[in-house]
């Protein structure tokens, strides 16, 4: 299967699928509350927490965001504490994982996307666990920062999996590329810890700008000091903390973020495999 090509989710699906993913999230901030660890509710779940008091009716994932140091005792914790229900998802802990963030996933479920074709763990239903890492005030600065974290992002995913590509040429130039990082003596853990490394390049000292390197739109700098104190809210029926600075937040991402969507602009595309197992 190639990059991109979904089906669409049935109505049943998106609200089962939502369930789970609430029940996941309650049980990874139970964990999180109990260690004091700050996490703030992110991207389309903040957007969702504030618009729809819960998810955005045809939203498939939770996101969850926490400052470096707090992910980073986070993932210990919770591959640690976790029940014996769920796996952590992160390459410092899975060999052939290439994603920085975070996924506690749900054992016994399949939540298949286009790259769990290629990759020796199983990928279950999940929510994602994403950081903020530091970045200076000059934007040139910061936009080279992220330029520097997608070309190691690059020899990281290289380095971890071969998949097929938009065109034969491409999946072929990839494929090399993997069977030559492969062949030298140095092996994935290097590239992800070069990776790691140019993440936290600005994290000698505290900043007044954060960013989540993982954004898919990009370099996008936050104020640190939109975050705390967090304020706690409804998202369902459960209480979570988004950023004390929503709506500049939610503006900076969205825009507009109070106007809904045509049905056309609305992003929705199912994985191939969906299996709620017992769930």
């Amino acid at each position: 299967m190639r990059v991109s090509e979904f089906r669409k989710y049935t109505d049943e699906e998106i609200k089962h699928l939502q369930d789970v993913e609430l029940m996941i999230l309650k049980d990874v901030v139970k964990i999180l509350n109990k260690h004091d660890l700050k996490y703030y509710m992110y991207g389309g779940s903040l957007l969702g927490t504030i618009r729809h008091k819960g998810f955005i009716p045809w939203d498939d994932d939770i996101d969850i965001i926490l400052f470096r140091k707090d992910f980073d005792k986070a993932l210990d914790i919770l591959n640690n504490e976790l029940s014996d229900k769920y796996d952590l998802v992160q390459m410092d802990y899975v060999e052939d994982c290439f994603a920085s963030f975070a996924k506690v996933s749900l054992r016994n479920t399949i939540f298949s996307r286009w790259y769990t074709h290629y990759t020796d763990f199983d990928l279950g239903i999940h929510i994602d666990i994403f950081t903020l890492d530091n970045v200076p005030k000059s934007d040139f600065l910061g936009k080279l920062h992220h330029v520097a974290y997608t070309f190691c992002y690059q020899f990281v995913i290289n380095s971890c999996i071969k998949f097929d590509m938009y065109t034969k040429f491409r999946t072929k130039l990839h494929n090399t590329v993997y069977d030559f990082l492969n062949f030298i003596p140095i092996n994935k853990k290097f590239w992800k810890k070069l990776l790691k490394k140019e993440m936290t390049f600005f994290n000698y000292n505290e900043t007044e700008r954060v960013v989540d390197c993982c954004n898919l739109a990009g370099y996008m700098a936050y104020n640190r000091n939109d975050f705390e104190p967090a304020i706690n809210t409804k998202f369902e029926d459960f209480e979570v903390r988004i950023p004390k600075n929503y709506d500049k937040i939610l503006t900076q991402i969205y825009g507009d973020y109070m106007k809904i969507p045509s049905e056309e602009d609305r992003y929705n595309t199912a994985p191939d495999i969906l299996d709620f197992g017992e769930y």
